[in-house]
């Protein structure tokens, strides 16, 4: 026997049936009372406390729908359960709202449920996705990093399956990605083509400060790196150690938009200590915005202490420090397109600890600095100084300090610098030196100071020491008293009649030698001669002369040209004749340059 509900379900469905015979739409409401349908819709119900149930099912039983209807709708009780509707091709998921996430918090490495979609995440742990097959193509989860500025949340797929054909993907602070399965692996919502090895920081970044950014590194770094400041100022209140195994640069989004500034606690403390390699590049460094900072030894803006690294500063300004930048060990240091401003010291001091160091600069100013480049300590030291513009305000301000006796170099070369002459240009090198200390050194085209290539003169006046020339068509070395002997000289050891080339770079010499002789017989022809290294050496600029009276001054003069001048190749004047006589150099003028 039918039960009262069975027969009234069967008259409303047969009403329906009338209805939807005779009229363009039909309504059914479920307190009995009739009502208008909207005219767009053929069926309308109306409830105040039920809904419309369609066709409940599992996955399987959904699948084995026999040629489905484009959309075709169902509900799918297991694995992903959700609506289903088919689009014509494919079963495809309906969209769910924001009122279905399942907010879950993990804390702790950790798989995740299907069902957990809105993940906030923290510490440094690794999130696995779910295992999903085509049945779960739509599935939406959220993963979101909540946790601190060190903290490295890192998203996998389980098993072999991938993001994006990737193996992970990262987030730090703040960040978050939604991942879509799709045919049993995972697809970005909307994905960053961004290497993740750049690292921004702002107000509104996942790193707020330097410090920040620096401590992630210390934990993450796993390749070289590119930390970014956006536009702004950035405090820096505690010396940045930066000690990492991969390099690292720190730059500004363009040149001159993001300063670097000294705050509270910084007081007789560097800004960075770089034990690594690091490039800095577009950066403003300020340290007037700490009262007296600056003036304190020890209130630099970088130091690099890291051995056998390569640094480089470029396209930045340095004001208001001790030191702007300080190498201290033989770390390679490159300075490009810099400016240093009112240093309490010196702009940049190199101060090696270990042989080695080499320092290049180019295309930099110094302005108002006491010393603005100091060349302290080091040994076989390798620097190139070029086109630097040094503008001193005060007398005793020095624009390059070179500390001889701390210092050495295997090559220097200062060229195209130009000084306002104010106060000292290049200080403490002395070319005069016996022992060829600073011949390595090389001064040319230089505004302000004159050429240091290596040159000697030699001056002989009113000399009576003869030369005597015991047997015809020998040579002999041309001899005079030192007393009528001056001399003036630059990276040439000068001794009498001898100059010794003392620098490593191979020149060419030019030799110009005038002056008067006298010869004890008239019959005789006199040759003289640059002989190359003793007389069993090359002689050049052979001149033969004929005196016309015996012991009567007469006048010569050669000039000899030597190619391939090497370090300790030495030159001397020779004089034979055609038979037995003496020869005396009354006055000899010697010049000798290189080029």
């Amino acid at each position: 026997m039918k039960t009262i509900q069975q027969t009234l379900l069967m008259i409303a469905v047969f009403n329906l049936i009338l209805l939807s015979t005779y009229a363009q739409n039909a309504g059914i409401a479920d307190d009995g009372n009739s009502f208008t349908p909207n005219s767009s819709s053929i069926l309308e119900l109306k409830s105040t406390s039920k809904g419309m149930l369609i066709p409940r099912m599992t996955s399987a039983q959904r699948t084995a729908i026999s040629s489905p209807a484009t959309s075709l709708l169902v509900y799918q009780t297991d694995a992903t359960a959700g609506f289903y509707y088919y689009s014509g091709t494919a079963w495809v998921q309906v969209a769910t709202g924001a009122w279905t996430l399942n907010p879950v918090t993990k804390t702790a490495n950790a798989t995740l449920a299907k069902t957990e979609t809105f993940v906030l995440a923290s510490n440094d742990i690794t999130i696995t996705l779910p295992v999903v097959t085509s049945t779960d193509n739509g599935l939406a989860i959220t993963v979101k990093n909540v946790g601190g500025a060190t903290d490295l949340v890192i998203v996998q797929g389980s098993s072999s399956a991938t993001i994006d054909n990737l193996s992970n993907s990262k987030l730090t602070r703040w960040r978050s990605k939604t991942y879509i399965a799709n045919n049993g692996n995972w697809m970005l919502k909307e994905r960053e083509n961004l290497p993740e090895n750049i690292f921004d920081v702002s107000s509104t970044g996942s790193w707020t400060t330097l410090s920040e950014v620096i401590s992630f590194l210390n934990v993450h770094m796993d390749e070289a790196s590119v930390v970014r400041l956006n536009t702004g100022s950035y405090p820096i209140s505690s010396t940045i150690n930066i000690n990492l195994p991969y390099p690292l640069t720190i730059e500004a989004i363009s040149y001159g938009n993001a300063t670097i500034t000294a705050d509270s606690g910084l007081l007789n403390k560097p800004m960075f200590r770089c034990q690594s390699e690091c490039y800095f590049k577009m950066l403003t460094f300020d340290g007037s915005t700490l009262s007296t900072y600056g003036t304190h030894s020890g209130e630099d803006a970088i130091r690099f202490i890291g051995a056998d690294t390569y640094n480089e500063v470029k396209d930045n300004i340095f004001t208001n420090f001790y030191r702007g930048v300080v190498d201290s060990t033989n770390a390679e240091l490159w300075v490009f397109e810099t400016d240093f401003e009112n240093m309490g010291y010196s702009g940049i001091q190199i101060t090696g600890s270990a042989s080695g160091l080499s320092f290049k600069i180019a295309e930099s100013d110094f302005i108002n600095c006491r010393r603005g480049l100091e060349l302290k300590k080091g040994t076989n030291v390798i620097t190139s100084i070029m086109s630097c513009g040094f503008y001193n305000e005060n007398s005793t301000d020095s624009a390059v300090t070179y500390n001889a006796g701390n210092i050495t170099f295997e090559d220097m070369f200062f060229t195209n610098n130009t000084w306002n002459n104010v106060g000292k240009f290049f200080t403490g090198y002395d070319f005069t030196r016996s022992d060829g200390r600073d011949a390595n050194i090389k001064i040319m085209n230089n505004s302000g100071i004159e050429d240091q290539n290596p040159k000697c003169k030699i001056n002989v006046r009113n000399n009576t020491t003869a030369t005597t020339i015991s047997s015809g068509n020998t040579w002999y070395k041309v001899g005079w008293n030192s007393a009528t002997c001056t001399n003036i000289t630059c990276k040439f050891v000068v001794d009498n009649n001898k100059i010794t080339y003392k620098p490593a770079n191979k020149m060419y010499g030019l030799f110009i030698i005038t002056g008067n002789i006298a010869v004890s017989s008239a019959s005789r022809i006199v040759s003289i001669g640059i002989v190359k290294n003793g007389v069993s050496g090359t002689r050049y600029g052979e001149c033969d002369l004929r005196p016309s009276s015996a012991n009567v001054p007469m006048q010569f003069s050669t000039v000899v040209y030597i190619g391939n001048v090497s370090a300790t190749d030495y030159f001397e004047l020779y004089v034979t004749a055609d038979a037995a006589c003496s020869v005396t150099f009354q006055d000899v003028q010697w010049f000798t340059t290189t080029y």
